[in-house]
């Protein structure tokens, strides 16, 4: 079985060659400690044992997430949340395509994550497989130009770019006669959907006084709503707001950077959870061009895959 695993700064996602899909929020906060023992009275509640602590991972710690913001933390909390995602799946995967931010996908970076990643140890179980670390963004490429076997779809040997909204970055991809282009990609650091969400936190913190986590707004953010006092409050339209002002923010500095790619694009590949919000606010004169794959979070998960499929084809046949 082979997996394709995009672990980014907001949520996992993991696509698995049987076309499983599993989406865990990026949560990790430490097991709480004392001498009272509830746990058996928790079903849901899972411990993991990993590198000398136990921590909680997902839903369960969303409250008390630790920030999400730097390679350090990817590095040494990415194995941890591919055995949580991994404990999903139906069977184990020996090859496995991971992505890091455009921006940390150095020669240094991209050796230490994949020696990170090749074996993972967690409650005593060692897990051990083939790993390849690909640019966050060029899985979303991937995705567009390869069909689900791995083949090279007709009619991808065009121009333009892949905008890939995640939750901490911005990961942009030029591509020209469908070839990435090296020199003319990049990142944009702490651009992604935290922006707005961190825009309404503080909005709620000044009408409500209530503090919520990076994972909170996050998931205020989405459901449009939040609790308060037992009482649902409706943020839609303060959402609109926050939204439309970072749309336009996010538009102008990417239309001004890479004015000539998008002008000359025959396709704007929006993608990462950030496209649900910005859809509706893409300017009218990219419409013709815009294009926004199903369920858009999931996209570098399901290109990493491919490319995996593309290359163990390529290797069977040597």
């Amino acid at each position: 079985m082979l997996l394709g695993l995009d672990i980014g700064f907001g949520d996992v996602k993991a696509v698995g060659e049987n076309g499983v899909k599993i989406k865990i929020p990026t949560a990790v906060a430490y097991a709480g400690e004392g001498a009272l023992d509830l746990d058996k009275f928790s079903p849901t509640h899972r411990e993991y044992s990993y590198s000398g602590r136990k921590y909680v991972i997902g839903e369960t710690a969303v409250s008390r997430a630790f920030s999400t913001r730097s390679f350090d933390f990817l590095k040494r909390y990415a194995p941890l949340l591919a055995y949580k995602a991994i404990e999903e799946l139906p069977a184990f995967p020996p090859s496995m395509a991971v992505g890091l931010p455009l921006g940390y996908y150095t020669s240094g970076y991209e050796k230490d994550f994949a020696h990170a990643m090749r074996k993972i140890d967690v409650d005593g179980r060692a897990l051990e497989m083939d790993v390849e670390v690909y640019p966050q963004g060029l899985g979303a490429f991937f995705d567009y130009c390869l069909d689900e076997n791995g083949d090279e779809r007709e009619g991808t040997d065009i121009n333009g770019l892949v905008i890939d909204v995640g939750f901490s970055t911005v990961d942009v991809i030029a591509f020209e006669n469908g070839a990435a282009v090296k020199v003319d990609s990049g990142m944009l650091e702490r651009a992604g959907i935290s922006k707005p969400a961190q825009d309404l936190a503080r909005v709620l913190q000044a009408e409500t006084t209530i503090n919520l986590t990076e994972q909170e707004a996050k998931n205020a953010l989405m459901k449009g709503k939040l609790s308060v006092y037992g009482f649902e409050k409706d943020l839609s339209e303060i959402i609109r707001k926050v939204v439309e002002d970072y749309a336009d923010w996010l538009m102008s500095v990417i239309t001004s950077r890479w004015e000539d790619r998008v002008q000359r694009a025959d396709r704007l590949i929006l993608a990462g959870g950030g496209a649900y919000y910005l859809k509706p606010y893409i300017p009218a004169k990219y419409r013709r061009v815009l294009f926004v794959p199903d369920e858009p979070e999931f996209s570098n998960a399901r290109g990493f895959l491919k490319a995996l499929k593309a290359a163990a084809r390529e290797k069977a046949a040597q």
